[in-house]
């Protein structure tokens, strides 16, 4: 996530069950510097995806509602409330075993409000949840208290001493984890839950403490980080800056940026920061704003720490001399693979399972679907990771050049060779891994000398007599199906099975469309664009079948951004625009948001058809929708029916979520479709 400051403020969405807007005021109070709030309610109704950095919710209830109006990755947090100084001392004065109903504006907000009570230690009275539905259940005969917070038009008028709480702060441990989800610990948010702390009853004793702690370590390693002469950097897992010295202020004043939060990619560069992020220590020199500065990088569990010396054209030279051979590492790890797909995230903890073995790995995935950013992530996260890491496309030379390529020459060994021969690459990649892309384009004649390497872990140079042994892992990759090869005589069957000890198939990017907001919004990133891509346009890329994959829609965003003249449709690459000209029916809907849009006049009968289809009492799939239509003599394709439940969804007739019965009618699309019968 990005890093957010004064001058760019956090989107966060507050999403309520009813319109109370008490505590929203509360952290208005406190974080209007650093975070913007939108509120929702679905008293109110909600017809539109709210697109936020963080979304907020009161319950479980609200959390699972809410999640089909967020866009893919947001993250959510069910707030915990607890009590203010004045709402603990209104309880105190309540006589102690006394009946006690409490009020809120719905039954399980009663029932946290009374579960926040006996956490902070109050087990004096008898405290009795208010069914806000069913409100004759309850007997009044021997009540007569009842304690409210803001929400006293709900209490019977039976009671006869109504205690008000006032508004519920949230509690300390949901405010820090609101400043962590958002990039936003630092001294000067850390000072401002300090200033209020003594306003809120503390869920948990324990966590004060700690928090604390925390608080005087960080006065402890302020203090000893201007103690040094270097530029010092304290960064987290995902490289943010959470520590600095004045130094590094100095250092990084041109950039014009607050350095707390913010991503060291951002301060020396995105290769530079992925590189020092993915190794353990690194020594090197690099330019910012002209000159050269000596880095010393240290990684640890809580991330890592940077330190930066203005140095000489004398000390880099000395550096370069010293300087292993480049180009031998991986930069990507698992946590740079984008998205929450079922799909992608199993590839991505088989993928991770594998990383713990030593067996050589075949991955099998379209072209554009990140075969090598998976490879580099498995390297990254195997045991040889210190150790070199050599990518090769099999495709690129033919087969006399790809043997000397691959396993190196002697000298002498053909006209034109390099006196004293030549490494190869599986030599080079010794204690290391070895990644052969597009392993099916590998000629025959080729392939008995590479079962051979595999097998015996062992190798002969051209024009050479000495076997040279290697110990390294072999991971390959295609592009096409390897085992119809096999079957055609194409491939060998022996170096298919030797390479496929692991089985990794990627899914192509058709087969997880929900990805396709998050992989839009990172390219958005990369170039700095903070703007959205509009509704109607990502409803588009969502249809689109991408036969290039992450690749075509990194190029598709790119384009748009080139061009520079927004992002409505019509600026799509003219390719995408000529496909949906010729397939007029998966074109998607644009459905308005506005409160008249009437479903009788925007759904056509097609629409009533698929409504029908998805009738089932216990939910259906959208094959058996298409299977139903297909009965009845409506033939649609798959893409169409999904945009078509799309648009229904946005009317509030059907939710759509994953699995064989995720497609659902709500009672207003039960009702609507008796209605037109």
């Amino acid at each position: 996530m990005e890093a957010f400051s004064k001058q760019h403020k956090a989107k966060v969405a507050i999403i309520l069950l009813r319109d109370r807007r008490h505590f929203i005021y509360l952290l208005q109070k406190l974080f209007s510097d650093y975070m913007e709030f939108t509120t929702y309610s679905f008293e109110e109704g909600i017809c539109t995806y709210i697109n936020c950095d963080l979304a907020l919710v009161p319950s479980n209830t609200v959390l699972e509602r809410v999640r089909r109006y967020l866009l893919p990755g947001t993250p959510v947090i069910v707030i915990r409330r607890t009590l203010s100084r004045f709402g603990w001392e209104v309880l105190q004065k309540i006589p102690a075993q006394e009946k006690v109903l409490v009020v809120n504006t719905y039954h399980e907000m009663s029932l946290q409000l009374i579960s926040t009570i006996y956490e902070l230690g109050m087990y004096r009275l008898k405290l009795i949840p208010f069914d806000n539905d069913h409100p004759e259940k309850i007997d009044l005969s021997d009540i007569h208290y009842a304690i409210t917070s803001n929400e006293r038009g709900y209490i019977p008028k039976e009671i006869e001493h109504v205690c008000e709480i006032g508004t519920r702060p949230l509690d300390l441990t949901t405010l820090l984890d609101i400043l962590s989800k958002l990039n936003l610990v630092n001294d000067k948010t850390m000072a401002i839950l300090r200033e209020n702390e003594a306003d809120i009853m503390p869920l948990s004793a324990g966590f004060v403490n700690i928090f604390n702690h925390f608080q005087q370590r960080q006065q402890d390693l302020a203090t000893l980080l201007e103690l040094t002469g270097d530029g010092i950097l304290v960064c987290d897992l995902q490289g943010y800056v959470t520590n600095y010295n004045r130094p590094a202020s100095e250092i990084f004043k041109s950039k014009n940026v607050i350095l707390a939060n913010c991503p060291l990619s951002q301060l020396i560069g995105k290769e530079a920061a992925a590189a020092l992020l993915a190794e353990m220590t690194k020594h090197k020199i690099i330019y910012l704003s002209g000159q050269p500065y000596e880095i010393i990088w240290r990684r640890n569990e809580q991330g890592g720490m940077l330190s930066l010396r203005k140095t000489s054209r004398t000390d880099m030279d000395k550096m370069d001399h010293a300087a292993p051979q480049r180009g031998l590492r991986a930069k990507y790890n698992f946590r740079d693979i984008c998205g929450e797909s079922r799909l992608l995230q199993h590839a991505v903890r088989l993928a991770a399972r594998a990383a713990k073995t030593d067996s050589d790995i075949l991955i099998e995935g379209e072209s554009g679907t990140g075969k090598e950013l998976f490879v580099q992530s498995i390297h990254n996260a195997s045991a040889r990771r210190r150790g070199p890491f050599v990518a090769f496309n099999c495709a690129t030379l033919s087969s006399s050049l790809l043997e000397s390529e691959l396993f190196g020459y002697e000298d002498g060994a053909f006209t034109g060779a390099r006196a004293h021969g030549r490494k190869g690459l599986f030599e080079m990649a010794n204690h290391g891994t070895i990644f052969l892309d597009e392993i099916s384009e590998i000629p025959m004649t080729m392939q008995a000398k590479l079962l051979r390497v595999i097998q015996e872990r062992e190798f002969i140079r051209v024009g050479g007599t000495t076997p040279i042994p290697v110990d390294l892992r072999v991971v390959a990759a295609t592009n096409q199906n390897l085992f119809e090869l096999v079957k055609e005589k194409k491939f060998r069957m022996d170096l298919y099975f030797r390479l496929n000890v692991f089985d990794l198939r990627l899914p192509p990017l058709r087969e997880r469309t929900g990805d396709i907001p998050i992989l839009v919004r990172q390219f958005l990133a990369e170039h700095g664009i903070q703007t959205d891509m509009p509704q109607e346009t990502m409803h588009y890329l969502q249809a689109y079948t991408w036969p290039g994959n992450i690749r075509e829609l990194k190029n598709c965003v790119e384009y748009m951004w080139y061009l520079g003249e927004g992002y409505a449709p019509e600026n799509l690459p003219i390719h995408i625009r000529q496909y949906f000209a010729k397939n007029q029916d998966e074109i998607p809907y644009s459905v308005p948001v506005e409160a008249n849009n009437s479903a009788d006049t925007a759904l056509d009968e097609t629409d009533h058809a698929i409504l029908q289809a998805a009738s089932d009492a216990n939910g259906t799939s959208r094959r058996k929708i298409l299977k139903i239509l297909s009965d009845n003599g409506q033939s649609l394709s798959e893409s169409t029916v999904r945009m078509r439940l799309t648009k229904l969804a946005a009317f509030g007739m059907v939710t759509v979520e994953r699995g064989r019965r995720g497609t659902h009618l709500t009672p207003r699309g039960r009702k609507h479709l008796d209605e037109w019968h």
